[in-house]
Parts: C-alpha cells; structure tokens; sequence
C-alpha cells in the first residue's frame, strides 16, 4: 500500500552511478521509489532507550518507502540506477502566522489569568 502524497511536493530525480554513496537531508514524510535493481537506504540515527539505532531498508526496483523522521539518510546503489526522491514542501510561515498569533494569544491570555491571582492586595 502506498501512503498518500501530502498536498504539495517537490519532485528530484537522483541518478546514481553503479557503487555510489549518497548522502542527503530529506524531511519527515518524504517517500524514495527506487528506480535501480537494488538501492539500500540508511536512515538517520535515533534514539531507542539508551541506544543510537539506524535503519537499514534494501529496496528493489518499483519498491518504496516513506521516512518517518527528518534527517541525513545514506544512499548506497551497488549496481547504479535512480531513486525518485518526493519531498514535503514546507508550509510558507505566511500560512503558518495565524497558528502562531493564536498560540501567543492563548499564552497572554494565561499568563494574565494566572497574575491577576496572584495579585497582592493594599
């Protein structure tokens, strides 16, 4: 089953050449549709508990997966090829102002609450 496209994306094609290595920074939700006899990819480092733990995901051609969390993934294609990369386009902060004028509107809001309790009398 594939996972649905988020409502705008960017498209990069990486054409790899037989035994390249390639690093990049992708977003979290970005899908890798392999393009190549074999790709294996490794993701960025996370934590589990006390331990530091990539994974590793071999993918065959016509495969794909969708990372989970941002960060820098390795790109190794033993036998060359390409690996179509959809990235996430990030949200304007013009759309992402009204949350933010919100939030801060909410956190005043508190903060007058919670002073005007506090408030010593004469």
């Amino acid at each position: 089953m594939t996972a649905p496209l988020p409502a705008r994306t960017t498209v990069q094609v990486l054409p790899l050449a037989m035994g390249q290595h390639l690093q990049l920074w992708l977003p979290a939700g970005s899908q890798l549709l392999c393009q190549a006899p074999q790709v294996c990819v490794t993701e960025s480092a996370q934590w589990q508990g006390e331990r530091l733990v990539s994974r590793h995901t071999r993918l065959a051609d016509g495969e794909q997966m969708v990372l989970a969390h941002e960060g820098w993934i390795g790109i190794l294609a033993p036998q060359g090829g390409e690996l179509l990369c959809l990235r996430p386009l990030r949200q304007p902060w013009s759309d992402r102002l009204p949350g933010w004028l919100r939030g801060m509107r909410r956190w005043a809001a508190s903060r007058r609450v919670r002073d005007a309790g506090c408030a010593k009398p004469m």
